[in-house]
């Protein structure tokens, strides 16, 4: 069963903090292994915390990341992880999962996982709390519109001057749409993503701003009177995500060797394309 609107709305509590500002790709600690590392990256060799065992923690489980719980390997997330796991040598069987907040996820406190996989957006100030893998997913901001409102047919930027647009407060989103808009639209803030979308779908908003992949399954399904229309420009450096390991974890060169291979033999592009559906949302000028 899909998940309700309000259940989205609940979901998209922890997935709005995910978006804060952009930083720059993680270097020392979650760079390329060396040769001696990489041949320690086994299930015999990885301290993981239940010797045999690769323990993943995750939150509530929404599309398009997780389609129904994180053990059925669908959704983008949960394939990455099985993905990630197959690389390191564990079976599906060998991966338990455990349920964590999301502030659970970026603390400094001792993790209850060995790597994390929850939309969380590599910053300079996590990275002094916790270990990040290389990043496995550049985000962008999308523009979600009402099928039925004034501006379902917008092609450009221009098109949605007047419009009154959502973003979640304090986030890459309101970055995104003053930039690209300045005073032209009038920007409205909402505490979660699901609440704006709820707006927008009420005719009490005329747009949306947020990530675009999460544009996507929250118009395809949550909100299907809805429809992406485009991303935004980008601001600054890039806003990435990466998996979450404890902060010096012995795990984070053999993680980050699993996602560059996936990323350079083509895994994460099929991954993208089979589960994220974005690729060909053009971005608007």
């Amino acid at each position: 069963m899909r998940p309700s609107r309000p259940a989205f709305a609940v979901a998209l509590v922890s997935a709005a903090a995910l978006a804060l500002a952009a930083c720059s790709t993680p270097d020392g600690d979650a760079g390329s292994p060396s040769a001696d590392a990489a041949a320690d990256c086994t299930p015999e060799g990885l301290q993981t915390l239940t010797e045999g065992t690769l323990t993943v923690g995750a939150s509530d489980p929404f599309e398009p990341w997780y389609i129904g719980e994180p053990t059925s390997g669908e959704g983008f997330e949960s394939a990455l992880v099985y993905a990630v796991a197959d690389e390191l040598g564990f079976a599906k069987d060998d991966v338990e999962w455990t349920s964590v907040t999301f502030e659970q996820i970026v603390s400094p406190a001792v993790k209850p996982f060995d790597l994390a996989a929850y939309q969380t957006t590599i910053t300079e100030e996590r990275r002094s709390a916790v270990d990040f893998s290389s990043p496995y997913l550049t985000s962008r901001q999308g523009v979600i519109v009402a099928d039925e409102g004034k501006f379902s047919g917008a092609k450009d930027l221009a098109d949605l001057e007047g419009a009154k647009i959502g973003v979640t407060a304090s986030q890459t989103s309101l970055d995104a749409a003053e930039e690209a808009w300045g005073d032209a639209v009038e920007v409205t803030p909402f505490n979660a993503a699901g609440d704006g979308m709820t707006a927008l779908s009420s005719g009490t908003i005329d747009a949306m701003v947020m990530d675009v992949d999460q544009g996507v399954a929250a118009s395809t399904v949550y909100f299907p009177d809805t429809h992406v229309v485009g991303t935004l420009p980008p601001v600054g450096e890039p806003e990435q995500l990466g998996l979450v390991l404890d902060k010096g974890s012995a795990l984070t060169e053999c993680v980050s060797q699993a996602v560059d291979t996936l990323d350079e033999n083509g895994t994460l592009e099929e991954l993208r394309a089979q589960w994220l559906k974005s690729d060909d949302i053009p971005e608007l000028s």
